[in-house]
């Protein structure tokens, strides 16, 4: 049986595209990040084929870039509220819901942050584009830390379940003039739970799901991807 080709984008001319001068490349600059704060025991665990796409960081300059296809992008009516809300500080999470929504990651260097910036560019119908960004990098004690934007970030847990990479949110932050403070988490969309997992050699598996400590699950995205190094 012939294999199924992940399907691909429709021509973006309406978006802020940061990689759109940038060299695609799958490859970068060594970096032993995730490796050092999931630790050498968990780390050996993961699939063979997860562990060198989380062994590199984009080198300045340059972009990686992954494309495929969200089957699922759903909000509860709490998880549209705090979608629409977000859009205030930023765009951390996807604002509309959807079915099989044709989507690109692209990783790029942020030297402000000293972290790699996380670019998820959404397609959804009726020609409405949308970019969720957010900027992952090593905190103060060496935590992974998820910067949002307007002070607003994530704390997250590194964990490894049947051999995929889970990233698990156990504080929401908030830092003013140099302190940071942790938001109550009735007042946050709820834990946030990413699942890396793989499919076969050179297609993944991304599903995200936040839930509410009161109003349950609030968002979920599921989708499958591949390594894209074709430049438009």
């Amino acid at each position: 049986m012939k294999a199924q080709r992940v399907r691909r984008f429709p021509p973006q001319s309406d978006i802020r595209n940061p990689c759109k001068k940038l060299p695609i490349s799958p490859f970068g600059v060594s970096d032993t990040g995730y490796r050092d704060i999931l630790g050498e025991a968990a780390w050996a665990r993961l699939n063979p084929e997860i562990r060198p796409r989380f062994s590199i960081r984009p080198a300045a300059g340059q972009c990686v870039r992954y494309a495929g296809v969200m089957d699922r992008v759903e909000l509860s009516w709490m998880g549209w509220f705090f979608a629409q809300a977000c859009r205030l500080i930023g765009t951390p999470l996807a604002p509309y819901r959807g079915k099989n929504v044709h989507m690109q990651i692209e990783l790029i260097w942020d030297q402000k942050l000293n972290g790699v910036a996380w670019n998820r560019i959404y397609h959804f119908r009726a020609g409405r584009a949308f970019t969720v960004r957010s900027t992952k990098s090593r905190g103060g004690c060496g935590e992974l830390i998820e910067h949002i934007g307007c002070g607003f970030s994530m704390r997250l847990k590194l964990s490894e379940n049947h051999g995929n990479l889970v990233f698990t949110s156990t504080a929401y932050l908030l830092s003013i003039a140099g302190r940071t403070m942790r938001i109550p988490a009735l007042l946050t969309p709820g834990v946030t739970t990413v699942t890396h997992e793989q499919i076969e050699r050179d297609r993944f598996r991304f599903s995200l799901a936040v839930d509410h400590p009161l109003l349950g699950r609030t968002i979920f995205q599921d989708g499958e991807f591949y390594s894209d190094v074709s430049e438009r």
